[in-house]
């Protein structure tokens, strides 16, 4: 990714204290320098504790997708695991809007059903792709190391979906069980910087 990764700085909030910043200045190089996976450390990538309400990438469980059925050339209501790519306030029912917004979700792919995927179709590098996709080496995509549940996952940033905020609503009264982890500080910039990446690359280098 071709971020500045001294410019992080700018951007944490002042309330984190200077030795968590140099920590998680200090977790995110390796991501910007370095293509060596061992050089890649997940630890403290999700939050121990929970809030009572949905953070911007939290994994969500089960989900709704429309699917587009190519036989029958017709979408399908399917349901997947989600990573939330709405910001917090936006999915708030708290705070009241004349222009309603709604939640916007990518879908959570386990990551050996990545790998089997690769395998069937018969892909002659997949292993290098595997090794490239928990490098953070695809703009696209965002690898999300082991959660509570012993998976691992990954999520496409151009396969989303939106579904209404008061549906999302619902799912806070059994919270603990309808998300699967929120992100720590380490995580959440990490996601940050790789969805800010992928829409708004700048400078665009293309002339206008």
């Amino acid at each position: 990714m071709d971020f500045f990764i001294e410019e992080l700085n700018k951007i944490l909030p002042p309330e984190l204290t200077e030795q968590r910043k140099g920590r998680l200045q200090d977790g995110l190089k390796p991501f910007f320098k370095s293509t060596n996976l061992q050089d890649k450390f997940y630890s403290d990538f999700y939050l121990s504790s929970t809030n009572p309400f949905f953070l911007q990438g939290d994994l969500i469980k089960e989900l709704r997708f429309p699917i587009f059925n190519s036989d029958s050339r017709l979408y399908e209501k399917l349901y997947y695991d989600a990573i939330l790519i709405s910001n917090t306030c936006d999915i708030d029912e708290a705070n009241k809007r004349n222009i309603p917004k709604k939640a916007i979700l990518a879908k959570l792919i386990p990551l050996d059903t990545f790998v089997e995927t690769l395998h069937e179709m018969e892909v002659e590098n997949a292993a290098n792709i595997l090794i490239q996709v928990k490098n953070q080496l695809f703009s696209n995509v965002i690898y999300l190391p082991e959660t509570r549940d012993k998976k691992e996952y990954i999520a496409y940033f151009d396969d989303l979906t939106i579904i209404e905020v008061e549906k999302l609503t619902v799912l806070k009264d059994e919270i603990t069980s309808n998300r699967i982890a929120s992100l720590d500080y380490f995580g959440y910039y990490l996601f940050i910087f790789k969805l800010s990446y992928h829409f708004c690359r700048l400078p665009e280098e293309t002339q206008r």
